[in-house]
């Protein structure tokens, strides 16, 4: 399709000053404005007035209207637009040209046979964004939500006509081809072309009179629809993931339907960490308990029920040890042939907790520690002669609080990269 000469638009010459220009728009835009012509008129008019007012934008403007003299745009990147091929291929490469090249990688048929260009069949897939809890993944969860779309009108069918005599002109701006071209940036110093529908003739081509237009759909072809859509999730779904419902997004004449796509991810909790299909959680155990054993509710599981632990009297529960719970973990989305289980499984993590400093009531309580648990620590044979040092002023710290290194490969990496800067100048 060829682009229209915007000097020939506006009826003038290609060395017209400033105020020739703007008297040649004044002209034309009382001559054209719908408002000043008739009914039947007024369709054709309106879009000869956007194209002057086009031309009168891109023309008065000096920055523009170089560009447009120098590469046919006023975008100083359309200078590849008519064809980024051409200037790598030239105009004959073997026996294809630049323009082959470049239809096919925009899309287009072969250029030898009319350059039959491919458009979008499918709408525009809507896309919905919702955060779920742990909880709804374990028991499974429908969400509902209100969907306000486009379907083709039901009083027309799609044709946005009262009846099928209805008169009808070629559009100005598609100039009957139903979409237009538009360029569009890809890479630096490289722009592609596309072909979008075009929104004057609503892809058609044509222009029909205003009383020849559906009354339902004012001629656009399409209508409201609002409806409740249902998005189920399933037990043991991963933490993020997509729910598609085919078919639901937007309907257009002449294409298929796009997808509606409910987004979920899940949210942090408080008490439960998910690793594939295990969980993992902590709770608090005192040393007593943790050396004696002991029956305690430890926690409260994704479904409401309380999880209650029976440690036998004189089993130890050690720090780094957990309580594997076999099955209690997620429930298993997708279960594979070669695997029976059902569900993951529960790691509960105990947090011994150790008395306060000082905490006995009498130096006696010591001494019965000391001689009710068992001490299997060896004594260094350290021989008759070693000089021992006695230590009484120290501090305890965490493993957090302990300090970190670097390593000698970042020791390496940093020095290296400390060469590598410019070097500064010395303030005098």
């Amino acid at each position: 399709m060829e682009e229209e000469n915007l000097y020939e638009i506006l009826e003038i010459e290609s060395n017209a000053t400033s105020s020739e220009i703007k008297r040649a728009y004044r002209k034309l835009a009382l001559k054209y404005h719908p408002d000043k012509v008739s009914e039947d008129e007024r369709e054709s008019s309106e879009i000869q007035f956007k194209k002057v007012s086009y031309a009168y934008e891109i023309l008065i403007d000096e920055e523009k209207r170089y560009n447009y003299d120098q590469f046919g745009s006023a975008d100083p990147q359309a200078s590849y637009a008519s064809n980024p091929f051409e200037q790598f291929y030239g105009g004959n490469f073997n026996e294809f040209g630049g323009n082959d090249f470049h239809d096919f990688f925009n899309g287009g048929g072969d250029s030898r046979n009319g350059g039959n260009r491919t458009h979008r069949q499918r709408t525009e897939d809507a896309h919905i964004k919702v955060e779920v809890t742990l909880e709804d993944l374990y028991l499974g969860k429908v969400i509902r939500t209100t969907s306000t779309r486009n379907i083709i009108c039901t009083q027309c069918k799609g044709s946005g006509l009262r009846s099928s005599n209805a008169v009808s002109k070629q559009c100005g701006i598609c100039h009957g081809e139903g979409h237009t071209r538009k360029i569009k940036r890809v890479a630096p110093g490289l722009v592609a072309q596309e072909y979008v529908d075009c929104t004057t003739c609503n892809g058609t081509g044509k222009i029909y009179r205003t009383r020849d237009r559906c009354k339902l759909c004012s001629g656009t072809r399409i209508i409201e629809e609002t409806k409740i859509l249902e998005f189920e999730i399933q037990k043991g779904s991963p933490n993020v993931g997509q729910i598609v419902k085919k078919g639901e997004s937007d309907e257009f004449p002449g294409k298929q339907a796009g997808d509606i796509i409910l987004d979920y991810t899940c949210k942090t909790h408080e008490r439960f960490e998910r690793k594939g299909d295990d969980l993992y959680s902590s709770f608090k155990l005192p040393l007593a308990e943790a050396l004696t054993g002991f029956t305690k509710q430890v926690t409260v599981h994704l479904d409401g029920r309380s999880i209650q632990i029976n440690v036998p009297a004189g089993k130890v529960t050690r720090p780094g040890n957990y309580i594997k719970l076999a099955g209690e973990g997620m429930p298993k989305a997708s279960k594979s042939w070669f695997s029976s289980k059902k569900s993951g499984d529960l790691y509960l993590k105990p947090e011994i907790e150790f008395p306060r400093d000082n905490w006995y009531l009498e130096k006696n309580d010591l001494l019965k520690i000391r001689n009710i648990l068992p001490s299997s620590a060896e004594k260094l044979d350290l021989g008759p002669e070693a000089n021992i040092d006695l230590f009484t002023d120290f501090t305890t710290i965490s493993e957090d609080e302990l300090p970190t290194y670097e390593s000698e490969q970042d020791k390496y990496d940093n020095r290296y990269q400390d060469q590598d800067q410019d070097p500064q100048c010395t303030q005098q």
